[in-house]
């Protein structure tokens, strides 16, 4: 009870001191939002169907700098951009740079941050969880190119053999592809069975990807279920007649939009999003090259003792 009472004390200490940090600074009014608002859809050459708005804003110092939050509907559901503003609202820019701030440490805790985001609610993972590297992927099963990046990551020792890195599948079914989001509703379908019954079935929709079509999908997809094992096939249909998955794969691909994916596959490792991988050779000397750096950060053992963790 006495921890509960300092974790609810402590808690509206921050809220009262982020409260007066904006009462100090002023808050926007109705006209600053809709300027603010009319003027970024005018320089980023947004759509008016987009309905861009001005959703959050936050104080970030005592000199009543701002962060700004702007939202709207993009061609992959909600977008978001961040910007930053000038204690008088003059100025805007997407960063704002503290020299005061060790720059590779500042990278480093956006990079953590970014990856706590994509790593919230449930999804389908293989790997140690402590892995030193966690690989999110972004992908969708009617799309060639992550075809091909499964087919990388399916050979690649670090993640079969070494287990070094973790694994993470999000659903991002591109509006284009006209079989994809069922595909990925039934593969979601599979994952809240199991994580074996998730990959079994991740790895037939890529091997058996030019097979499939609009108008045969739902047949490939009970076909490709019935070949998995331990998949309880009854409630596998029920729940993808019953569209049971679709909030899992809706919440992945506004999850992505947030995080900036605008196609797929697109790789974040610890955090950090990947350039386009051409070829596995490529790929493994980015993991190896990763691996290498998370290791120089452990610190060293002491005689007798453990090395420490691996952050």
């Amino acid at each position: 009870m006495h921890y509960a009472r300092v974790i609810l004390l402590t808690s509206m200490l921050a809220a009262s001191a982020l409260a007066g940090k904006a009462d100090a600074c002023g808050d926007l009014t109705p006209q600053d939002r809709t300027r603010l608002a009319q003027y970024v859809a005018k320089q980023y050459r947004i759509p008016e169907r987009a309905h861009i708005q001005l959703r959050e804003q936050t104080v970030v110092n005592d000199l009543c700098y701002r962060r700004l939050v702007f939202q709207g509907e993009g061609p992959l559901g909600k977008m978001e951009l961040r910007l930053y503003a000038s204690p008088d609202l003059r100025f805007l820019s997407t960063d704002m740079l503290d020299s005061r701030v060790d720059p590779g440490e500042q990278e480093m805790q956006e990079a953590r941050q970014l990856m706590g985001r994509l790593l919230e609610g449930e999804y389908a993972a293989r790997g140690p969880e402590n892995a030193p590297l966690t690989l999110v992927v972004f992908s969708d099963f009617q799309c060639p190119f992550c075809r091909r990046m499964q087919q990388i990551l399916a050979t690649e020792p670090l993640l079969i053999e070494d287990r070094s890195v973790r694994l993470v599948f999000r659903h991002m079914p591109l509006a284009q592809h006209d079989w994809a989001e069922e595909a990925a509703r039934a593969a979601a379908c599979a994952q809240f069975q199991s994580q074996a019954a998730f990959w079994h079935l991740h790895d037939a929709l890529f091997v058996n990807q030019n097979r499939i079509s609009r108008q045969n999908v739902t047949d490939q997809v009970f076909e490709l279920a019935a070949k998995t094992p331990s998949l309880e096939i009854g409630q596998f249909r029920t729940c993808v007649e019953r569209q049971m998955s679709f909030g899992a794969v809706v919440r992945d691909r506004e999850l992505g939009a947030r995080a900036g994916v605008t196609g797929t596959p697109t790789l974040f490792l610890n955090g950090e999003q990947l350039p386009g991988i051409s070829d596995p050779a490529q790929f493994h000397e980015i993991l190896a090259d990763a691996l290498r750096r998370e290791k120089a950060r452990e610190p060293a053992p002491q005689r007798g003792g453990i090395a420490g963790a691996l952050r």
